[in-house]
């Protein structure tokens, strides 16, 4: 895995793109639509579908309730550790 820096200017395309690619993961094994991941996070269907676009971020606290209900850290959700490992 790639080793990036704050002051690096491809961490945010490096983040969205992970944090994109695991909430589509996640959703998907976990047999949700994005109403359904919605609900649970208290957004709205097309707040979900522009994370999953990555056209947007979920904030840090929606982010934080979905590596909760997923069992996932949020390292791992933004792409900054390998392990698929539950908390």
């Amino acid at each position: 895995m790639q080793k990036y820096r704050p002051s690096d200017p491809d961490i945010d395309y490096f983040i969205r793109d992970n944090v994109r690619n695991h909430l589509i993961e996640l959703r998907i094994e976990n047999g949700l639509t994005q109403t359904d991941v919605g609900k649970i996070v208290g957004k709205s269907k097309n707040a979900v579908g522009s994370w999953e676009q990555g056209l947007s971020l979920p904030d840090i606290q929606t982010l934080y309730r979905l590596s909760l209900y997923y069992r996932k850290t949020l390292e791992y959700m933004c792409g900054l550790e390998d392990k698929k490992d539950d908390h």
